[in-house]
């Protein structure tokens, strides 16, 4: 009996162990290039990552990276992820229950290229102070799909929103949305008081709780305004 007992944990060690073999460790930056190859996917990211402000992000069609839980992409440098209609890139968590904390892209370095990109089970992606355009970018079943800060000029070509809770956020920049759907969520679009959304919004709808909210309405309404230190308490165990 003893020796099925350390038969069975020795096949469980050994099945657990090719499961995280299966996956490529997120690389390290070499010449100052962070380098996804499909050839080598899936990535596994376990803990969180810095693109440093000298490095590039590159990442070709067809990559998936899996997420640790907690894990988070941040990325001061420059960033070009160039999935395709046929190869799209994905973002998504390792384990299906538990959230990964997201993608942070934070690089005023030159604008920001993503393309053809599937963002799955985060806690919130941001995009601080930097320019740029994500085309045909899917935010699925995040906790915030996509919140926009102190960024100038952020173009949503073509992408889709769907079973986020809170699906686009501006707290403060302007974002331009060609062709964007963000529908099926519980909160569609926000717009905090410096926040500003240009180009079309028909395709913001069948939201639960709202479509378009606004900070300045709210505020109107309720004569009350939620606290940062509210959302610094939130996002501490991310």
């Amino acid at each position: 009996m003893k020796n099925l007992i350390c038969s069975s944990l020795v096949a469980v060690a050994t099945i657990a162990s090719v499961a995280v073999a299966s996956g490529m460790p997120f690389p390290v930056a070499e010449n100052n290039k962070v380098f996804l190859q499909e050839k080598d996917s899936p990535y596994v990211l376990e803990q969180s990552v810095v693109v440093g402000a000298t490095d590039t992000l590159v990442i070709e069609p067809g990559v998936t990276v899996l997420m640790g839980e907690f894990a988070k992409l941040m990325i001061q440098g420059s960033v070009k992820i160039a999935g395709t209609n046929d190869k799209p890139v994905v973002f998504s968590g390792a384990d299906s229950v538990a959230n990964w904390n997201g993608f942070h892209i934070m690089s005023s370095a030159q604008p920001f290229e993503i393309k053809n990109l599937t963002v799955e089970n985060a806690f919130r992606n941001t995009i601080f102070r930097s320019s740029g355009t994500l085309e045909n970018v899917n935010f699925f079943n995040n906790y915030y799909g996509l919140w926009v800060d102190e960024s100038p000029n952020v173009t949503l070509a073509r992408c889709t929103f769907a079973h986020n809770r809170y699906a686009l956020s501006v707290r403060a920049g302007r974002v331009v949305s060609n062709g964007t759907s963000i529908s099926e969520n519980v909160y569609g679009l926000y717009l905090e008081t410096e926040g500003k959304l240009d180009g079309d919004t028909d395709l913001i709808r069948n939201n639960q709780e709202s479509d378009i909210r606004s900070e300045a309405a709210d505020l109107k309404t309720s004569k009350k305004r939620v606290r940062r230190n509210v959302w610094h308490n939130i996002e501490a165990r991310f």
